[in-house]
């Protein structure tokens, strides 16, 4: 038996890629809790042009947690997934893109909250990721997917996805000094092992194959399952030291979007039948 027919078969494996969704729904049902818990903050996250900030912060913090618990249950799974999916893209869209271009004179984009360049764009692909989760679980909830294994809404997600994995690949050859795996949006969270750049180098390189056979859609069961488990693995070394050390970071969102990218790729790994090619 190869090693790939080993983590294919392993019940251990089986149990982890069920996780997927929980490790997806968990984050939104926080993040919405927060939305509640900090609607001064994440106002100032609306864009100015956008009337009604309270409203939004409240509306968004009130769909995040019902798709959570949507998704969870498995009810108006389909619906839950797809509009979730589309609410995150469009923060990417309205939100992020503006972030990134920082216009001359945009005092929205320029606002501190926001952070640095590298971390702005690692939370964008973070999203993205996120976005392309939200559809792959909606994708695998229609009577299309069951009916046949394909999806429109899955494959949308399944490139989104693995855009978002490739660019996160990238950025670790191009800002190694942040931590590997997914890595944070500040270059303050350390990784805690030595050799630290030897193992962003490793963890892009691993990102991008990943990507890459995500996207060619060529054995993307066992690339999304080596995935997963590595954005746990890397997000448990980095974040439970980090967390301790620095508890007051728990209400961010940085080491949430890691679960929910983990949670997307092993819900993605368990969508997928045994040996798919």
């Amino acid at each position: 038996m190869s090693w790939t027919q080993a983590i294919e078969d392993n019940r251990a494996i089986d149990a982890l890629l069920e996780s997927g969704r929980f490790l997806l729904a968990l984050p939104m049902v926080i993040f919405g809790v927060q939305h509640f818990l900090f609607a001064t903050i994440v106002a100032t996250i609306v864009p100015p042009w956008i009337p009604w900030h309270f409203f939004w912060a409240y509306f968004v913090g009130i769909a995040l947690i019902a798709a959570g618990v949507a998704i969870t249950v498995k009810r108006e799974a389909w619906l839950a997934g797809f509009l979730l999916g589309v609410m995150i893209l469009s923060f990417v869209l309205l939100i992020h893109s503006r972030l990134l271009a920082q216009w001359p004179g945009d005092v929205f984009a320029m606002d501190p909250i926001f952070g640095a360049f590298p971390g702005r764009l690692h939370n964008a692909c973070k999203d993205l990721g996120l976005s392309g989760a939200a559809f792959l679980f909606a994708g695998t909830q229609s009577e299309v997917w069951k009916d046949s294994g394909r999806d429109k809404v899955f494959t949308t997600g399944r490139v989104l996805f693995a855009i978002a994995v490739a660019t996160l690949g990238v950025l670790h050859f191009v800002f190694p000094a942040f931590a590997p795996g997914v890595q944070p949006m500040s270059a303050a969270v350390k990784f805690p092992l030595p050799g630290q750049p030897m193992w962003s180098y490793f963890t892009g390189t691993a990102f991008l194959v990943a990507a890459l056979a995500i996207f060619l859609n060529n054995k993307v069961r066992l690339a999304a399952t080596l995935l997963g488990i590595l954005i746990l693995l890397f997000g448990l070394i980095v974040w439970v030291p980090w967390l301790a050390a620095h508890p007051e970071d728990l209400v961010g969102g940085n080491y949430l979007k890691d679960m929910g990218l983990a949670g997307g790729a092993l819900l993605l790994a368990g969508a997928l039948p045994k040996r798919d090619g």
